[in-house]
């Protein structure tokens, strides 16, 4: 059963009944939207531990904003904005200290492929711990 249920309700000719407009579960990560058009159910499960990590906190830290995103139909986007400039982030972070250790610069000159990929994941993981912080328990 999901826990976020947008206040407008739209009738299933399907099951024969008024259903929520939208729906999140954030065990599951699953956004659930009525389509008129279809008139069938529509979901979005997020696959990105950071959405998860997202979702839990703001459950338990300022669920009134969940609610409004999901009453205003506007989870969706909130999260896909959301996985997208978290992503990019990390992405652009990456890069910097790539272009900038030199540690990470000789193993390019030298050609370590290994050494590389193993910088590449400590970057990934050092930008993780700082993005978070700032941009997913927020």
């Amino acid at each position: 059963m999901s826990r976020y249920k947008s206040e407008q309700t739209v009738y299933n000719p399907l099951k024969k009944k008024y259903i929520p407009l939208c729906r999140l579960d954030t065990n599951t990560v699953t956004v659930i939207h009525f389509n008129s058009a279809t008139l069938t159910e529509e979901g979005k499960t997020y696959h990105t531990d950071f959405i998860r990590y997202h979702l839990h906190y703001s459950e338990s830290h300022c669920p009134n904003r969940l609610r409004r995103l999901v009453n205003e139909g506007k989870i969706f986007q909130y999260l896909d904005d959301t996985e997208l400039k978290v992503s990019e982030a990390i992405n652009r972070q990456v890069e910097i200290w790539k272009q900038t250790d030199s540690c990470y610069q000789k193993a390019v000159l030298s050609g370590d492929a290994e050494k590389m990929l193993n910088l590449e994941n400590c970057f990934v993981g050092m930008a993780r711990e700082i993005i978070f912080e700032c941009m997913i328990y927020i």
